[in-house]
């Protein structure tokens, strides 16, 4: 995906109106300037540079909130308290130009406005979007002018300060991890799915919220969910997942012993042990083996106390921004990460708690995949990850021995 993409890939589609128009207000502000004659030199002085910003980011909230309830219209308490606070902030706009208080009165709205907030995330109302996180963005800078502005006492200032340190700290923890958890329930969510259900032609059971959210069709995590027509797989696309479980199960049960995935070429590509170590054959990274259960990509092996037992396979895309075939529906959803590259140690990480790359590193974004477990995962499997106690648990019955060493020198010898 390109920048573009990844962005509106993170925003809910009942924010897009409001993030819409507030990209408008640049434009709106030239043409006010353009058609409204130059102010009178006896007027009342310029606005300072900190006022300015003040303002701005007051207007900036403030038409957010207004706009929010054009995708937030069937709930009519939530559309008043959106109505509520974006007129709250765009009146506290007008004081800052008029020269009025304003500072306390920012101030409070906006602890009270994130802290209902992350009162929205924490209790599944909505996961963190973009449009979101730019509003909580704006909101911390502006109580960050508000608190730190002119103050005679040297402890005031440093309690203002820390205070907006907290704040910032606060948030983005939550919405890092609010993040997650909607990734995490957008799994469970996809694998409700059984053999039983497809041989009983039933559609996947799914919950019905206010908002009908996309769990997981966001980038705030690192993670990039494409957008689905339909969140309620047909009968017909149950069984192609549960055909697709089967036939990988089926192509990869050769691969049950380690030694032999790593003697036909599969190499270690990140961690030589734990619950989730992956073997990629980059020879299969090729357009004829999309989806291919005979070669995939990657397999995913459970290693630890000497032994090694096969979880299941991971298909991936040859190139970032190819889309993979979707055969279930929201059943066989691919992923893919946002990664930050930076020359510093450790060299990659995950994107930042609101949803960019720190200082002195890039982002980019990897091919589309899919994991697909066989070994009977209790999370189903399309689930994204594997319960490390269950995973060594199955290890300690299933798995095969593996000769001290043996990873480290095959990852040696691919590179």
């Amino acid at each position: 995906m390109n920048p573009w993409q990844t962005f509106w890939s993170g925003i809910a589609p009942d924010h897009a109106a409001a993030f819409i128009l507030t990209a408008l207000l640049p434009a709106v502000w030239w043409l006010y300037r353009a058609i409204t004659p130059p102010p009178a030199t006896d007027g009342p002085p310029p606005l300072s540079l900190m006022h300015r910003w003040a303002m701005a980011g007051l207007v900036v909230t403030g038409v957010i909130h207004v706009a929010l309830p054009i995708g937030h219209h069937d709930n009519p308490v939530l559309t008043a308290g959106f109505l509520g606070a974006g007129l709250a902030y765009l009146w506290l706009a007008v004081r800052v130009v008029r020269g009025r208080s304003w500072r306390l009165l920012t101030a409070l709205l906006v602890v009270s406005n994130l802290f209902g907030y992350l009162f929205v995330i924490t209790a599944g109302g909505e996961e963190p979007d973009q449009v979101g996180i730019l509003t909580a963005l704006d909101e911390l800078m502006v109580l960050g002018i508000a608190m730190t502005g002119p103050a005679h006492r040297r402890l005031a200032r440093a309690a203002a300060s820390a205070g907006t340190i907290a704040a910032v700290v606060l948030v983005g923890l939550v919405i890092w991890i609010g993040s997650f958890v909607a990734h995490q329930h957008s799994d469970l969510d996809a694998d409700l799915t059984t053999a039983g259900a497809a041989d009983a032609a039933v559609e996947v059971p799914h919950h019905d919220d206010d908002h009908e959210h996309d769990h997981a069709a966001r980038a705030q995590a690192g993670v990039i969910m494409r957008s689905l027509a339909s969140h309620h797989p047909t009968a017909e696309q149950v069984r192609a997942a549960d055909q697709l479980a089967r036939s990988t199960e089926s192509a990869i049960a050769r691969y049950a012993d380690i030694n032999v995935a790593l003697e036909a070429g599969y190499k270690p590509s990140g961690a030589l042990a734990g619950t989730e170590v992956h073997l990629e054959n980059k020879a299969y990274d090729t357009a004829a083996h999309i989806l291919d259960p005979e070669h995939p990509q990657a397999l995913v092996y459970v290693v630890a106390d000497g032994k090694a037992a096969l979880l299941g396979a991971v298909f991936r895309m040859p190139e970032a921004g190819r889309p993979g075939p979707e055969p279930g529906a929201a059943i066989t959803r691919w992923h893919a990460h946002n990664i930050c590259l930076t020359p510093l140690p450790p060299g990659a990480g995950i994107a930042s708690p609101f949803g960019g790359c720190p200082a002195l590193s890039v982002g980019a974004t990897m091919p589309e995949m899919m994991h697909v477990w066989t070994a009977g995962n209790p999370g189903g499997p399309y689930a994204e990850s594997v319960d490390p106690q269950w995973a060594r648990a199955y290890n300690a019955a299933h798995g095969t021995p593996l000769a001290s060493g043996r990873l480290g020198r095959a990852r040696s010898a691919a590179r």
